[in-house]
């Protein structure tokens, strides 16, 4: 492929390889920890089923939920101001310890942006939040957006404890990224299959596949995870139906910039994979229709560095 960029699909280096596992049931030592989104209440139970700790909370819960190693329980929470919603919407992230007390919460809820979908903890004890940015049609247009629907563009923002409140310390933009070939006279216009690591504004300008996200839920991300040896973020996409790697080794202004960053991509997708035509490029749709969940295969797991998802189509 020939790129401005020197870009090669898939990076082998930097993504061992891609295991895509169809539905097994087996029955693994330890513990679950779950939550029903829009109820109060987190369960960890063992392989048995039996109840090993359950929280009761104020409020109902998001998408996402994690446990950290000092017992406290961290999730994505709905936030009741929300003024933007679509699927999975939340608006709050929470750390709660096993008393039920919140140690700190962090609302990301406005007119102009609400996080959604997943939360992905971070060694250093940060929360990673995947939300939708409102910026107007004409912000958009001026990118040389065509569709007449206002859409979501999506950002990434990484939170920090700050007292018994958050504070963002690192941030990327997906509106900083796109790329579109339908007018020259404006600055991000390009050849899109000479470029793949940005996206196409106009890929997907209508509904892309369904799903319960409204007209402003432009690309469904839903899954996102940190690698924290290459220092990388993973994050699916349903209705592009493919899987991103972005730096998070940038500093927040340079990833919103194509150099910087142990890549010297600044915020440039460094992988995608899943559906070939959203880049103008031959190839077979290998994610066919709701990929969800994207994450790393742990060190000591078999397959260890691999991504696996989910795709939940037709479940």
């Amino acid at each position: 492929m020939n790129t401005t960029r020197d870009l090669t699909l898939p990076l082998l280096a930097t993504v061992p390889a891609l295991l895509m596992a169809s539905l097994l049931f087996a029955q693994f030592d330890g513990y679950v920890l779950y939550g029903h989104l829009n109820q109060n209440t987190a369960r960890l139970i063992d392989k048995d089923g039996i109840i090993a700790k359950q929280w009761n909370m104020s409020g109902g819960n998001g998408y996402a939920m994690a446990l950290k190693d000092n017992g406290n329980l961290v999730r994505a929470a709905i936030h009741s101001g929300n003024i933007l919603n679509g699927a999975a919407v939340a608006g709050k992230v929470q750390e709660i310890d096993p008393g039920n007390n919140v140690v700190w919460e962090f609302v990301y809820s406005t007119a102009t942006y609400v996080t959604h979908h997943d939360i992905c903890l971070m060694p250093n004890g940060h929360v990673l939040l995947i939300a939708w940015h409102n910026p107007g049609n004409a912000a958009l247009q001026a990118l040389g957006y065509s569709g007449t629907q206002n859409k979501y563009p999506t950002r990434i923002i990484e939170v920090e404890q700050n007292g018994t409140g958050g504070q963002i310390v690192w941030e990327w933009n997906m509106m900083d990224h796109f790329i579109q070939d339908v007018d020259q006279n404006k600055p991000n216009y390009g050849i899109i299959s000479e470029h793949p690591e940005r996206m196409n504004i106009n890929v997907a300008t209508n509904s892309m596949g369904g799903g319960p996200g409204g007209s402003g839920d432009w690309f469904h991300v839903n899954g996102i995870d940190y690698n924290p040896t290459l220092d990388q973020i993973a994050f699916s996409s349903r209705y592009v139906s493919e899987i991103f790697i972005i730096d998070h080794s940038t500093t927040t202004a340079e990833a919103a910039t194509s150099t910087g960053g142990n890549s010297g991509m600044g915020g440039d997708f460094l992988y995608r994979w899943g559906h070939p035509a959203n880049y103008n490029t031959a190839g077979t749709q290998v994610i066919p229709a709701a990929v969800h969940d994207v994450r790393w295969v742990k060190d000591g797991s078999p397959n260890a560095g691999y991504l696996q998802f989910i795709n939940n189509s037709a479940l």
